[in-house]
């Protein structure tokens, strides 16, 4: 006899040998064995999960002379007829290659006619979707008042092309896509039947492969064995499926993590000289991303390592892009281009990630209360009071207090400190700060000349605000970047080494947030007005010496300001404004 197929020769033959549709085969074997089954059914759900061979079952089973509990015996004339299909009251239709309206009227004619060997005519009529509109109202009428010998199975993969009103005359079961576990166990049962040597993970990769159909599992099964010698081992069936194996898969991962792009692309090119199909290569990242987010929710160990080390966040958006390239490559020619892209972005998405890590690393270690932290929060609490006073707030007041500013980028008021900027703006010039300024490009263009990456992004948005012959006040546009200045004592030297090498003058740097900038400036000149006025003598004479000189007082106080002012940031950028 010639070799037959895996998935023909272990075709099931009881609604018992079928795996994963219980709820179907339980419902048709108590129906048959109460003599309550319908004139018409519907079967639907994915290929290859039985829809066919489960109509084949049940035709003999209600043919069968000596069926038990809804299971046929396979053993009587009838039985062997309907399997073999030689049967002439079993018949299959394939609707794909006649959905006219003469072949329905063909059968419409024959159904009435009584069945020759069985005591009911079985139509089986696949693919039921592809038939035309007068098809299906040809066949409506038939399932509206059908003869008591005829039963009407109608399989489909798109249930929703079927009329409502043929769906509302037959009893409908869908089939779902059959469980991981349920088709190794089976592809195990058929190894073992026909003594073939496997390797079980050859068997959990045909399982995955298959997606949850049984007879393209055993269809890649016997195509592997077939490939291999005498033995079926996971080589055979990446090989014969264009698959790669997760080894090699964490390895390519491995190099886009790290940013060797170059390497990635060789990796990719060397899969393709192997005969790995582009499709099933994306397939396999997204089914790696997958099995990392279980290993990480589950806290499983695992030695496929190269993602595991991320949020799930960005896993999710891993997934994201490679199922968009999935998508893409359907309407493309070139399906290698979108892949090395596929390969850019995955690489440039996670380039940005360790900067995050960082962040939220500066952030927690900033959020521990320390003793320079609490004599830092302390003196911000008294410029704050004597703030409040200088602007006629009373400690007796016990309205809301004014809100603060809030934090754009949401880190710690600790990035900057108030001392520190007091001691720059207490000896800054207007001569230093515009040498600074001038040659602040150069400083920028230094350090990506000398190849310092980290620098150039933090120097990249910044300015120099204000200078003296020993420091230099400088603004980040991002408060991270501030605050990596004034704590990170490496980070700060290396920006001072730089900016000592083009105005050829040791500095020491200090960074102040830019949407804070402007309240510690006006912050930093209050406080000196406040100090001018405590250190006048004449505020110690009596009441009314205090209200002849006060107005002398005061106006020496605001020119020492304005001045401080124009010294600071120059004469251009301070307008004084008359109150009266």
């Amino acid at each position: 006899m010639k070799y037959q197929a895996l998935y023909r020769m272990f075709r099931p033959q009881s609604f018992e040998d079928v795996v994963g549709q219980e709820h179907v085969t339980k419902t048709l074997r108590n129906a048959i064995s109460k003599g309550k089954q319908s004139h018409a059914y519907i079967v639907s759900g994915p290929r290859g999960t039985g829809k066919t061979s489960i109509a084949k079952i049940f035709a003999k089973a209600i043919n069968c002379l000596e069926h038990t509990d809804g299971e046929p015996c396979n053993e009587c004339a009838i039985c062997k007829g309907i399997t073999q299909g030689t049967n002439s009251d079993v018949i299959e239709i394939d609707a794909a290659s006649n959905n006219g309206v003469d072949e329905i009227r063909n059968i419409r004619d024959k159904v009435k006619y009584a069945p020759s060997e069985s005591k009911f005519k079985v139509y089986i009529i696949d693919e039921v979707h592809m038939l035309t509109t007068g098809a299906f109202n040809a066949l409506l009428k038939t399932l509206e008042e059908p003869p008591a010998h005829a039963i009407f199975i109608l399989a489909t993969t798109e249930p929703h092309k079927i009329p409502p009103t043929i769906i509302s005359r037959a009893q409908r079961f869908d089939f779902k896509a059959i469980g991981y576990e349920e088709i190794v166990g089976r592809l195990k049962y058929v190894a073992d039947e026909q003594e073939i040597d496997y390797d079980e993970e050859a068997l959990r990769f045909i399982a995955k492969a298959s997606e949850g159909g049984m007879r393209d599992a055993l269809s890649i099964m016997d195509q592997a064995i077939a490939f291999g010698d005498e033995h079926l081992t996971l080589q055979d069936a990446l090989n014969v499926t264009g698959s790669v194996d997760e080894s090699a898969l964490n390895d390519l991962f491995k190099e886009i993590v790290e940013g060797d792009v170059k390497s990635a692309f060789a990796t990719y090119h060397q899969f393709v000289a192997e005969g790995k199909e582009v499709n099933r290569l994306i397939n396999d990242m997204i089914y790696f991303v997958r099995d990392t987010i279980m290993n990480k929710t589950s806290n499983s160990e695992t030695s496929l390592d190269a993602l595991m080390h991320f949020d799930l966040d960005t896993l999710y958006k891993m997934i994201d892009i490679i199922n968009d390239t999935l998508v893409s490559i359907r309407f493309s020619v070139n399906q290698g281009v979108h892949f090395e892209v596929l390969l850019v972005k995955l690489a440039e998405m996670i380039k940005h990630k360790p900067q995050e890590v960082e962040t939220v690393a500066t952030t927690s270690v900033a959020a521990e209360p320390s003793n320079d932290a609490l004599l830092h929060r302390m003196e911000q609490l008294e410029n704050e009071l004597k703030t409040l006073k200088a602007q006629g707030v009373t400690t007796n007041n016990t309205s809301q207090p004014p809100k603060r500013p809030s934090n754009r980028s949401g880190q710690s008021k600790n990035a900057f400190s108030m001392q520190q900027i007091a001691k720059v703006l207490d000896k800054a010039n207007k001569d230093d700060i515009k040498i600074l300024k001038d040659h602040w490009g150069e400083v920028i263009d230094h350090a990506k000349n000398s190849d310092k990456k980290s620098l150039v992004s933090l120097l990249q948005n910044s300015e120099p605000v204000a200078a003296s012959e020993t420091h230099v006040l400088i603004k980040f546009d991002e408060e991270i970047h501030c605050e990596i200045v004034n704590k990170d004592d490496e980070k700060r030297k290396n920006i001072e080494d730089v900016v000592c090498s083009i105005i050829d003058n040791k500095v020491k740097v200090v960074g102040v947030p830019a949407d804070q900038w402007m309240r510690v400036r006006s912050e930093y000149l209050q406080n000196r007005k406040n100090s001018t006025n405590s250190e006048n003598p004449a505020a110690s004479s009596n009441d009314s010496q205090v209200q002849t000189d006060d107005s002398n007082t005061d106006a020496q106080s605001e020119v020492d300001v304005v001045q401080k002012a124009k010294d600071l940031f120059g004469e251009s950028t301070v307008n004084v404004i008359d109150k009266e």
